[in-house]
């Protein structure tokens, strides 16, 4: 019976969406075009770094970016992917990334974790460094975006979401190469080798440079990616290593938009060793890794001597996370000890001495405990955090996700969790004309709730969610007055800040649906709103209080004839204190099941105005590449 009416609904819709589109031209079978999104998702196995869950069975707001929506979307960097995803706010000061921020559900971006296949890219000196990820987008195999509290999966610093960028050897054997040029003379490119195999190794290099879009805002982006993994008889050997170089004009990116000769050159580095071992139901799993970064800031390109910060971080971490199959379910055990140094000196006047955050460093340790089971056919996973810092001392942050399938393909969950923040040595310690730290700062703490509905099958996705976080001794930088026209940036906890949102997200793939290729592939659209409270009015926030109050955003991928297509993007964005704005993208391309890509791609159609902190962002920006890959047998 089941059977019967799926069969007579699928019916229904069929006709039901061939009456919609009769006035569309039918268009030609493109071979081999998968749009089975939604199929993909419902196998998807999310692997967090203890405990695995499908994502059908996940009772989290989770966004999953394929690797085929990051080839096709109308995009060159992370960050602009990124920016199509709802509740995801990249905030960039200049094109393709170069330096961007990204926070989570009206959060600021210090407080979004950042990761490289479960590896925290958190840097201690200042969360602008948290996206100089050393991958470009041929590496990635696919995004996860969690939102909400993420203290008790991935400890401190998942404030209000985390970005889990994964990455892995492609099955086949092959040499690629993408060229992409541009307007404001722009030029990249990128070569990449695949070994697969039991010694498999993947190795790619990256640069992509521009002229800039208006004054001193040109850049040169550099990456070097490797990743190895040994397969020892059931055991598993994985390394991973990456170097990231950007090298930028930044006219008005940082203090005021007056200042227009700023430069930056920033070099991330990071190193991982890990093992993966199952013995029966006992999976062990530890890993090191070491991340450097290395951030030089001159406040007049052309006159170092002037102004000039050079800065250096060192975190070295070490974890051992293991998961057991159990007869009262699935329990996760994990283990975290992580160094933070930094140094560095500065340059005043032609007088070069240690900078104010030179000589810093503190110590972490974090204990997780998680076990997923059923009840009542109740998903439930309870977890803790116990975190001991050498600077801030003990704390405890639990949290709980629960899921019921009402029906195969409808589920609704809630979650709730605490989680924290600590702050920045920047936050703390560093000094200039215009900003001063402070050294007394507590770390961040919030309680954070979501419940949710979500329907998921074979051509559709939607899904509901509603959210709320009380937060308390929120940092951010407050503009103390000194004169009538004169103020200084402070660092400070401040007030409460209680916000609640809703977020609604709706994708169709329309070739499912009718069991062959339509002219429509796919049609999306999501909307957040997002309602703050602040106790205390009279503060003039940098970061915090510049949330998204309203997002919306529209995608539409559709044929155009014989095997090219167009992907187009639309994105409103309303910030609490800013003037509104619309971006539409848009990217014709033509792709074959042998990875070969070639398009024509505009971004900002429509020539929008408008600012990013406190930086103009660029205008219309015709581009193109293309992609081609050389199989090995």
């Amino acid at each position: 019976m089941g059977g019967s009416r799926e069969h007579s609904y699928r019916h229904k819709m069929k006709i039901l969406i061939w009456g919609m589109l009769l006035f569309l031209p039918a268009g030609e079978c493109l071979a081999q075009q998968d749009s089975t999104r939604t199929m993909e998702l419902q196998n998807l196995v999310i692997h967090g770094n203890r405990l695995d869950i499908h994502f059908r069975e996940s009772s989290r707001n989770i966004n999953i970016i394929s690797r085929k929506e990051i080839q096709t979307l109308p995009a060159q960097s992370l960050p602009e992917i990124l920016s199509y995803v709802p509740g995801v706010d990249i905030r960039q000061r200049g094109p393709l990334g170069v330096q961007s921020d990204i926070s989570i559900r009206g959060g600021s971006f210090e407080q979004t974790l950042v990761l490289i296949n479960g590896i925290k890219l958190t840097d201690p000196q200042t969360g602008h460094h948290s996206m100089n990820v050393p991958v470009n987008i041929s590496n990635v195999d696919r995004i996860e975006v969690l939102k909400g509290p993420g203290a008790r999966i991935y400890g401190q610093n998942a404030f209000s979401g985390a970005v889990n960028f994964i990455t892995r050897i492609p099955e086949k054997k092959y040499a690629g190469i993408r060229l992409s040029g541009g307007q404001n003379g722009l030029f990249g490119g990128s070569i990449d080798v695949s070994l697969p195999g039991k010694f498999g190794n993947y190795i790619s290099i990256s640069r992509d440079v521009s002229d800039g879009y208006r004054h001193n805002t040109d850049f040169s982006i550099n990456n070097l990616f490797y990743q190895s993994s040994i397969d020892l008889n059931g055991e598993n050997l994985e390394i991973l290593g990456g170097l990231a170089n950007r090298k930028f004009g930044a006219n008005g990116f940082y203090a005021s938009p007056a200042f227009t000769e700023q430069y930056e050159e920033v070099t991330s580095s990071i190193l991982s060793l890990g093992y993966k071992r199952k013995i029966r139901k006992i999976t062990i799993a530890p890993r090191i890794y070491w991340r450097s970064n290395r951030d030089n800031y001159f406040f007049v390109r052309d006159q170092p001597e002037i102004y000039e910060n050079l800065h250096y971080t060192h975190v070295g971490a070490a974890e051992l996370n293991s998961s057991w199959d159990n007869s009262l379910g699935h329990s996760g055990f994990g283990i975290e000890y992580r160094y933070e140094s930094i140094a560095g000196d500065w340059v005043r006047n032609g007088e070069q001495t240690s900078s104010n955050l030179d000589g810093f460093s503190r110590q972490n340790v974090g204990i997780f405990l998680e076990h997923q089971f059923n009840l009542f056919n109740i998903d439930i996973t309870p977890g803790v955090y116990f975190n001991f810092n050498a600077d801030f001392g003990f704390n405890v942050f639990p949290g709980i996700d629960l899921g019921y399938f009402i029906s195969p393909s409808l589920r609704i969950y809630g979650n709730m969790g605490k989680t924290y923040r600590i702050p920045t040595f920047y936050d703390m310690y560093y000094q200039s004309p215009v900003e001063q730290g402070n050294p007394d700062l507590d770390p961040e703490e919030a309680l954070s709730y979501e419940a949710g509905i979500r329907y998921l099958n074979v051509y559709m996705q939607a899904e509901v969610s509603l959210f709320h976080q009380n937060a308390g001794e929120l940092i951010d930088w407050i503009a103390i007055p000194q004169t009538d026209s004169t103020f200084i940036w402070t660092a400070a906890n401040f007030s409460n800040v209680r916000r609640n949102g809703i977020e609604i997200a709706y994708f169709l793939d329309m070739e499912e649906i009718l069991n062959t290729n339509s002219y429509i592939n796919h049609f999306r659209i999501s909307y957040n709103f997002i309602e703050s409270d602040l106790q205390e009015k009279a503060i003039t926030s940098r970061y915090v209080l510049e949330n998204l109050k309203h997002q919306l955003i529209l995608g539409l991928e559709h044929k155009i004839i014989w095997k090219v297509y167009h992907h187009f993007q639309a994105r409103y964005n309303q910030r609490v204190s800013e003037p509104s704005y619309w971006v539409l993208d848009s990217r014709i391309f033509w792709s074959n099941p042998k990875g070969h890509l070639v398009y024509l791609e505009a971004t900002n159609l429509t020539n929008t105005q408008y600012t990013e902190v406190m930086t103009p962002m660029p205008g219309r920006w015709f581009r193109a590449g293309l992609s081609y890959q050389i199989a090995f047998k």
